[in-house]
């Protein structure tokens, strides 16, 4: 089948991320089309065509120069060690160049500093690994440095805030491009969580394994099961038998938002994909997700994606049905 998606342009040098490189490859280097119809084409770039050493003692071939990746629509930048140095010009070129032109920009981990030293991250809200973000914020004094976030995305300026998050950023891409169903089958494939609850926060100073008597994931788990039921802020604190308070502070910890805005989220999610795969009204999947009435899931849906439901779902069953043989 055809990879007749985006182009991407996975960025090679000397000492960049290994991991950042090899894991977010799974995601845009694997040919998905024989699933979706159509898949990313992606390609590895250097600085000059050749082998290219990233750290950990990895190798990678790049085949392509910066030439093609001026011409992506989709860069993605791994990690830069000497975060205070500026990587090659013709590198920094290249992305500014490509910025112009309409390309999204996507770092993983420090690779933020190869943005900054880029000027991409000027006027910007963007994260970097935690350990970092405070280098990140002295150099870069024009970017507002989030330290807390997984992930964020401001206008074609994507920045992940570490290697495994840069999968949860890779994710939201593929949801933005082919929709919320083929994210949610990449994450199976991959084991990952399709959308991952909270920030950089529950990393920090926290002990190594999880509480396998902390009540909170499993009421996650039960909330999602349940999207169609409205529920108080008492009523789940009741179920996990805290107070109402106790409960929204612990939900903030651990998911980074508070049970309404997580609850808002999931409903959301699971619209997305209902409209993708289904034919049931706007009005039945506003009931189905408990978002309530068709109003309802218009302004949440303008809000949260700037398309009405009616237009997100023409957008990917068009696509579908192009992906169709003939």
């Amino acid at each position: 089948m055809p990879l007749d998606g985006p182009d991407v342009a996975m960025l090679a040098y000397a000492g960049a991320g290994s991991f950042d490189y090899v894991t977010v490859n799974e995601i845009f280097g694997v040919d998905y089309s024989p699933r979706f119809g159509s898949w990313y084409r992606t390609r590895t770039c250097g600085v000059a065509p050749g082998p290219v050493d990233l750290d950990g003692g990895v190798t990678v071939r790049a085949a392509y120069g910066l030439d093609a990746a001026e011409r992506a629509d989709l860069l993605i930048v791994p990690g830069w060690t000497k975060e205070q140095e500026a990587p090659p010009q013709a590198l920094l070129t290249t992305l500014r160049r490509a910025y112009r032109r309409g390309a999204r920009i996507m770092s993983i981990c420090t690779g933020a500093f190869v943005l900054g030293h880029a000027g991409l991250l000027d006027h910007r809200r963007v994260t970097t690994h935690w350990a970092k973000a405070p280098l990140l914020a002295a150099l870069f004094p024009a970017a507002t440095v989030d330290p807390r976030a997984l992930f964020v995305d401001d206008h074609r300026v994507l920045t992940a805030a570490g290697m495994s998050a840069g999968m949860d950023l890779a994710l939201h891409v593929v949801r933005g491009d082919f929709g919320a169903d083929a994210a949610a089958t990449i994450a199976r494939r991959l084991v990952l969580a399709g959308y991952r609850s909270g920030g950089q926060a529950q990393f920090v100073d926290s002990p190594l394994g999880a509480d396998p008597a902390d009540p909170l994931p499993d009421l996650l788990d039960w909330m999602r099961r349940h999207l169609a039921q409205r529920r108080s802020l008492g009523s789940l604190a009741a179920r996990v038998h805290m107070s109402p308070r106790t409960l929204a502070r612990r939900f903030q910890r651990l998911t980074g938002m508070s049970p309404h805005q997580w609850l808002m989220r999931e409903r959301i999610l699971a619209a997305q994909r209902l409209l993708e795969t289904g034919d049931e009204s706007v009005e039945q999947i506003a009931a189905r997700t408990g978002i309530g009435s068709a109003s309802n899931l218009r302004h949440s849906f303008r809000r949260e994606l700037g398309v009405s439901p009616q237009a997100y779902r023409t957008t990917f069953r068009s696509r579908r049905n192009a992906d169709q043989p003939g």
